[in-house]
């Protein structure tokens, strides 16, 4: 696979905006419809692939955002790519590049499309350790509510309509008596949940972490700030019984055997732009796969370009319990492929799936910005 040549007539970049059905709340703010950018490869045959940056506007979930990509694939990455080159080339120039994983990712992505076209091969299947399964099981996260009623509602909504877990975003800031409102309900139904912090809990908010831990045993999604490593081993300290999923924290698979030979993660987010792209994903997946290490797919409310591969990373996943791939229709009024993914009872059938289409008229009715640019 590193050894095909793939070839470049050009790239083409759009700036899409994507109106929400509702807006989102959680520690990390509020979004009201989804920013993100497509790079669309185009070799020199004719054949398309597409890859998505899906960071946010803000560089409040890391440091990459949506303008600085936009810079950093105009000005630093593209011009370093050449008419021809195999896999592995682009791995290395992408590598040149620290940080802006997201950026990265969505280049490699789009070209690991014209490389699957070439060969006619399941690449995924021949790389990764594990098998894949038919049906990803599907999870749904949770925002900010403003009413304990309001955040009831959803969660019978979400249980009727059969997601096999419920994750809340919680922070220092959330209404306790929301979760103690919903308790009853949740106990009744067996709902399977877990929580999702975003980094958001200093050593000053630790008290407020305890009422999680102690009532509901789940795991806790990032629940100190990545770079804080010394506030997390505060939380273990005090909270024996603390389970951490890490998300932010793991942004290759050094961070993963780092955390793991510390003996301190119990589960791993994998988002395949934030760890840089497929073949980091790969050596992420196949580590958990070989450790016995609980994995599951994250999102970052993609389109359907990044929620597709998503689904397809999630199915080597057999043993996770839910991923949090919602079908895009939960969020928004219009996708930019089709068909539409459907759920049904909380798992969606991977081979039809992967049979929808970009849809070229819907990248232009949101692209805000576009630009095409030359090897």
């Amino acid at each position: 696979m590193t050894n095909q040549i793939i070839s470049l007539q050009q790239i083409e970049l759009f700036w899409l905006d994507l109106p929400q059905k509702r807006v989102f709340q959680s520690g990390i703010g509020i979004r009201k419809s989804k920013e993100t950018l497509i790079v669309k490869w185009i070799d020199r045959e004719g054949r398309i692939g597409y890859g998505e940056c899906a960071c946010r506007p803000d560089p409040y979930f890391s440091s990459e955002f949506l303008k600085g990509a936009w810079h950093i694939l105009q000005d630093f990455i593209v011009p370093q790519l050449s008419q021809q080159l195999t896999y592995q080339d682009l791995l290395q120039v992408l590598q040149k590049h620290r940080g802006w994983n997201f950026t990265r990712a969505a280049v490699e992505v789009a070209a690991f499309g014209i490389l699957r076209q070439q060969t006619e091969q399941n690449l995924l299947d021949q790389a990764l350790k594990a098998d894949a399964i038919e049906k990803v099981p599907v999870g749904i996260s949770l925002g900010f509510y403003p009413t304990k009623e309001a955040l009831y509602e959803a969660v019978v909504n979400a249980i009727a309509e059969g997601y096999q877990r419920i994750k809340f975003k919680i922070a220092p800031q959330v209404d306790i008596s929301h979760f103690e409102h919903i308790n009853p309900l949740l106990v009744e139904q067996g709902v399977y949940v877990s929580f999702d912090a975003n980094g958001s809990y200093y050593e000053q908010h630790l008290d407020q972490l305890q009422y999680f831990v102690d009532t509901y045993g789940a795991v806790i999604e990032q629940p100190t700030p990545p770079s804080r490593f010394d506030i997390l081993l505060q939380a273990k300290a005090r909270f024996p019984k603390l389970k951490v999923c890490f998300d932010e924290e793991i942004t290759s698979i050094g961070d993963l055997v780092k955390l793991h030979q510390l003996h301190i993660v119990d589960e791993v987010n994998l988002k395949i732009g934030r760890v840089g792209g497929i073949a980091s994903s790969i050596a992420i997946l196949n580590y958990c796969h070989e450790h016995q290490l609980p994995c599951w797919l994250g999102g970052m409310f993609e389109t359907g370009i990044g929620r597709l591969l998503n689904l397809e990373m999630a199915s080597y996943l057999p043993d996770a319990k839910a991923h949090d791939l919602s079908p895009s229709s939960r969020y928004f009024k219009e996708d930019i492929i089709a068909p539409a993914v459907q759920m049904e009872q909380g798992f969606i059938t991977v081979a039809p799936s992967l049979e929808s289409q970009v849809v070229e008229a819907q990248l232009d009715k949101f692209s805000t910005q576009k630009v095409i640019l030359k090897p």
